[in-house]
């Protein structure tokens, strides 16, 4: 019975410590806009020792072990909560990369594939010659009231599984449930225009704008509003700077507006409603109406 217990109480306390390791898991790379390669990675929350910031390399060889990199700079020195970075690439190489944390300790040196060193190489892509006459260019294709332009951008696919912080406080709700009561009224005007802000009208070279970008350029500007909505809220679920999170908790909003769950669109234009007072408020009323 004791051996039962002594063996139960260290695979808890392996799973506990492993849990708690100042080492970054998930990371993956994808090649970007042009010259641009993206990477990505989870950071584990309330570590031991604790992270005081992350270390990024690139290096033309996988990497196993500490000691292939420990002389090498690092590319670039992140904040400790930082998830993704954009690198700048010159050619058509093949490319790995690995991030590793500091601590209060020193330096935490482990390796390990797939969790915070790349397994394969990754490389951009390379254009396409223009050399070829027989095929006839396509039409440039625009978009009205001032939606985004056709771009050829990859489509990341790092978001799946992450789960979104809730929408709006107990508070808020209330405050909008309080405004709902009574109105039955069916509004019979027409639906209100999509409306996109400008410095996401045009695809940016990386970063958490080009998250919310490939949403509106893959889901909400062809009208894929029940897909725009899962994806808004797992990218709001994730360490986003605070810009790109308002606005897309205002296009969660008109999603949701457009795929008629009007109750859940008067919350998320709530939530950002001090941040876009006259827009939000035109937003809020039609919305109100409809309910």
């Amino acid at each position: 019975m004791k051996k039962i217990f002594c063996a139960v109480f260290l695979i808890f306390s392996s799973a506990f410590l492993f849990a708690e390791r100042p080492l970054v898991h998930d990371i993956q790379a994808r090649p970007g806009n042009g010259t641009k390669m993206i990477i990505s990675w989870k950071v584990p929350q309330n570590t031991e020792p604790e992270i005081l910031a992350l270390y990024l390399y690139r290096t033309s060889k996988q990497v196993t072990s500490y000691e292939q990199i420990k002389d090498l700079d690092p590319i670039a020195e992140l904040e400790a909560d930082r998830v993704s970075y954009t690198d700048t690439l010159e050619d058509l190489s093949d490319y790995y990369y690995t991030v590793i944390s500091r601590t209060t300790t020193g330096t935490y040196d482990v390796i390990l594939r797939s969790f915070n060193t790349t397994v394969t190489g990754v490389h951009l892509i390379a254009k396409k010659s223009s050399s070829d006459n027989s095929k006839k260019a396509e039409p440039e294709i625009t978009y009205p009231d001032g939606t985004l332009r056709r771009t050829p951008l990859p489509t990341l696919g790092i978001l799946e599984g992450i789960n979104a912080e809730p929408l709006v406080s107990n508070k808020a709700a209330s405050d909008v449930s309080a405004l709902t009561k009574g109105s039955s009224k069916v509004s019979k005007t027409p639906l209100l225009t999509p409306y996109i802000f400008e410095e996401d009208q045009v695809s940016p070279d990386g970063g958490d704008d080009y998250l919310l970008f490939e949403i509106l350029k893959t889901s909400f500007v062809t009208r894929k509003y029940a897909e725009t909505i899962d994806k808004i809220k797992q990218l709001v679920g994730t360490n986003i700077n605070e810009q790109t999170r308002n606005r897309a908790y205002f296009y969660l909003g008109e999603a949701q507006y457009f795929n008629f769950d009007y109750d859940e669109a008067v919350k998320s234009f709530v939530r950002v409603q001090q941040i876009y007072p006259t827009l939000s408020k035109k937003w809020l009323e039609d919305s109100l109406d409809r309910l």
